[in-house]
């Protein structure tokens, strides 16, 4: 029987469809990589925002594009990275939310990417030619 991939790659159409069965599959490999449940369910949480994102916004929610995702065990954390073809956009370019405010008075959306921002170990954004890339860090303590 062959070793378990110790990195864990799927490419997904940009459908809302996608998320969950990759939520189940990126599960499967944690399970195997010995990742603790609390520090997998957090990365699951911050790629669906980013992926909900990315198909809402990025794709208009046409279905059409793709996305990778590419999860690692590096220097003690889960590492993960999105890629995407739609427009230039940088989520961490926007606003930090303002979580002092009632719901009401606040601004509908940048909640996803607040989330992202405060659950992560580090995250960042880059530009590959017409690819956004998005990459975050969890520790697995």
């Amino acid at each position: 029987m062959p070793e378990p991939a110790a990195v864990f790659s799927r490419r997904i159409a940009g459908s809302f469809s996608e998320i969950h069965p990759l939520a189940d599959a990126i599960s499967e490999w944690a399970s195997v990589q010995a990742v603790p449940p609390r520090v997998i369910n957090s990365v699951i949480l911050m790629l669906d925002e980013l992926i909900t994102n990315v198909v809402m916004h990025g794709f208009r929610d046409s279905g059409e594009g793709s996305i990778e995702v590419t999860l690692a065990i590096e220097d003690g954390c889960v590492a993960a990275t999105v890629r995407d073809s739609a427009p230039a956009f940088d989520p961490f370019s926007i606003p930090e939310a303002d979580t002092s405010l009632d719901a009401e008075d606040r601004g509908i959306g940048g909640l996803g990417v607040h989330f992202v921002r405060k659950m992560s170990d580090g995250y960042g954004y880059r530009r590959d030619g017409d690819i956004n890339e998005v990459s975050l860090r969890k520790r697995l303590s």
